[in-house]
């Protein structure tokens, strides 16, 4: 056979067929952030700006899921505004569609969340943000785009990431799923016009879409979810000692960003009843940083109809995670400070 063919040969053979998983290089990992752009879902979307600047996450897109706790006509801006007060104007965002999903978030609370990021973010007269793609598309180009496997961090409804995980490939080049939601061995927290109906054993945002929660814990690589639940969160109480060292330690725009969310009348008057929460920060930080929260493998499941419909439930045959089973409150606090005043 000529030398060419003997080449052309080898070559053929050294080349595998189909598509090829990312190609893991050094660096900080690839980040896509899906979230309902609540006030602690724009906090930490500012921690991760920071984090990103220091060069510990790579935050690749955020999406919006528009059936959660931010006003659909205004996620997408009030994303847009976190990013560009932050200094990274230039990262994509895309919001999923307005009314998907199973159970609506409490209209009261929709307009207090409302309330509190036009305040924080001073934006309120900005038009409405437009993207000329759907977050599904985007969670779907940037993970097939990336040459690492990208890490999706999640914390509202589950709406786009059960799409993104219906779409070919993805699930399968995904590094991990990081997800605040669920309550194991606690209450839930449904709160206001939520409750009528439910037993209160739900966390919120399972409950909103609990078809989708399922979906994505069915559809993911195996070994690749892990789970912040309130079991965990109750660690990490919103409390007025930490706005007030916050106060007084804003050197970085992320700082001084959560610092206007927090003490916004509506926010703070909740605040001060003790209910509110670092939920999703605290699947952030845990996400960037090892022994904040301690993680234990769980199989579980989430329930779709009834009155525990979006409960999440620990059962033999259920999914397999990792769950947080509780967390470092005073570390996590300091933690959280320093990234957020850009501090290595």
């Amino acid at each position: 056979m000529p030398v060419f063919r003997l080449i052309a040969a080898a070559l053929v053979l050294a080349v595998p067929a189909g598509p090829q998983p990312p190609v893991e290089r050094p660096g900080p990992v690839p980040v896509i952030y899906d979230s309902d752009m609540d006030f602690d879902d724009a906090s930490t979307l500012a921690y991760l700006c920071e984090e990103h600047k220091l060069g510990r996450v790579d935050l690749r897109a955020v999406t919006v899921a528009n059936n959660g706790f931010g006003r659909p006509d205004r996620t997408l801006r009030h994303a847009r505004s976190v990013l560009t007060q932050c200094g990274l104007p230039g990262v994509p965002v895309a919001a999923g569609a307005a009314g998907e999903g199973v159970h609506p978030a409490p209209p009261e609370l929709v307009a207090t969340i409302e309330t509190v990021l036009s305040g924080a973010l001073d934006d309120g007269a900005l038009p409405p943000y437009e993207s000329s793609v759907s977050a599904v598309d985007l969670i779907e180009r940037t993970v097939e785009r990336s040459k690492r496997r990208v890490t999706i961090l999640a914390t509202g409804p589950l709406t786009n990431v059960a799409a993104a995980l219906a779409r070919h490939g993805v699930a399968g080049r995904l590094g991990g799923i990081e997800i605040m939601g669920g309550a194991l061995a606690v209450p839930g927290n449904l709160y206001g016009s939520a409750l009528p109906g439910f037993d209160n054993s739900q966390e919120f945002n399972m409950w909103m879409d609990p078809v989708s929660a399922r979906s994505v814990l069915r559809s993911a690589r195996p070994g690749s979810v892990r789970l912040v639940p309130l079991d965990a969160t109750a660690a990490v109480p919103i409390t007025q000692d930490f706005v007030a060292r916050l106060a007084a330690d804003r050197q970085a725009p992320g700082a001084r960003l959560v610092h206007a969310i927090v003490t916004q009348p509506d926010l703070k008057a909740l605040i001060d009843l003790g209910i509110m929460y670092w939920w999703d920060a605290l699947a952030a930080v845990s996400m960037v940083h090892e022994g904040i929260a301690e993680y234990r493998p769980a199989r579980i499941d989430v329930v779709r109809e009834g009155v525990q419909s979006g409960r999440t439930v620990v059962v033999a045959d259920g999914y397999r995670v990792e769950a947080a089973r509780g967390a470092d409150g005073a570390a996590f606090e300091e933690r959280f400070l320093d990234s957020l005043n850009g501090r290595r």
